[in-house]
């Protein structure tokens, strides 16, 4: 290679270096590199339509903010009990639950919610998964009497259920 070759493929270099390192602006890569930002949304529409009782807009505003980002954790907690409360009124058990899964994750120290939720494992049947709920409620609050009865009408139903198999005839096998 002459030297004047190499004078200019070192010139390239440089050049391509001085290219890359060259300041950018903030924003440059933003478009690259990062989810497009989400607006917040704003947690006074959800109270509007809680206090409009109207169960599909709760549903759609609260939802919205539930799913925004960057909803703050106790707007978030309480859009999420707004919405349970109306699956729970259109009988939606399974949905309902999922939110007070979801607002427990968030807050497990609100004893209501245990036994909310509780009411509705009971409901589908689950008798384990309700006496834990009630327990649960009963142990963050000793003095919440709704838990503390719907814990010992679950006991003594268990109970009841108890007896009745352990008296109950067996079915016998049949004869070969």
């Amino acid at each position: 290679m002459t030297r004047i070759d190499s004078s200019v493929s070192l010139r390239r270099l440089l050049w391509a270096l001085a290219l890359l390192c060259w300041p950018l602006p903030d924003n440059a890569w933003s478009a690259v590199n990062e989810p497009a930002p989400t607006a917040p949304v704003d947690p006074a529409l959800c109270a509007a339509a809680v206090a409009s009782s109207d169960d599909d807009r709760i549903v759609a505003e609260c939802g919205a903010l539930i799913d925004n980002e960057k909803t703050e954790r106790p707007d978030r907690l309480k859009a999420l009990i707004m919405r349970a409360g109306v699956y729970v009124r259109k009988e939606q058990t399974d949905r309902a639950i999922a939110d007070y899964d979801t607002a427990l994750r968030l807050d497990p120290t609100q004893a209501v919610l245990f036994n909310a939720r509780g009411e509705l494992w009971r409901k589908k049947g689950d008798r384990p998964r309700a006496v834990r709920d009630f327990g649960a409620a009963i142990k963050l609050d000793p003095q919440f009497e709704t838990a503390r009865a719907n814990y010992k009408a679950l006991a003594q139903e268990i109970e009841r259920i108890g007896v009745e198999m352990s008296v109950k005839p067996q079915p016998k096998a049949p004869l070969k």
